[in-house]
């Protein structure tokens, strides 16, 4: 997902709209490509992205995407394979795991958070470095 002005990438307001605000939705929600929600959602949501949750959205559901960028609210389990971005006026609760992860001043995040490389987020131990709970010599 892009910043404006940023040329890479999708832009967020040119992401197709699937929930306008004042709509709302219950179910499964497959996406094939960038997606904006404005509305109220609550189910799921499986598809590569982006997906835009808008500052007026209200979201209640398992995410599965490769991008997830939130200003609205947002209450479920979220995986990302690349990245979540957490804008000022974020209202998330749940669980989230991704390898990159962004959170902007004035966000509110209240659960728990997994970063890291995709083998690790997979349970798997990491190939090389210190262990962080090894007692130091």
């Amino acid at each position: 997902m892009r910043e404006p002005g940023d040329p890479h990438g999708a832009s967020d307001e040119a992401a197709p709209l699937l929930l306008a605000e004042g709509t709302e939705f219950s179910g499964l929600l497959a996406l094939d490509g960038p997606a904006r929600i404005e509305g109220q959602l609550r189910g799921e949501v499986i598809g590569p992205g982006p997906l835009w949750i808008g500052p007026r959205a209200n979201v209640e559901a398992r995410i599965e995407t490769d991008e997830l960028r939130v200003a609205g609210v947002l209450a479920g389990e979220v995986r990302a394979s690349r990245r979540i971005a957490l804008e000022g006026t974020a209202r998330v609760r749940g669980e989230l795991s991704t390898p990159s992860f962004a959170l902007a001043e004035g966000a509110l995040l209240e659960g728990r958070c997994t970063t890291g490389r995709r083998r690790e987020l997979d349970g798997e131990a990491p190939e090389s470095g210190p262990d962080p709970d090894a007692p130091s010599s």
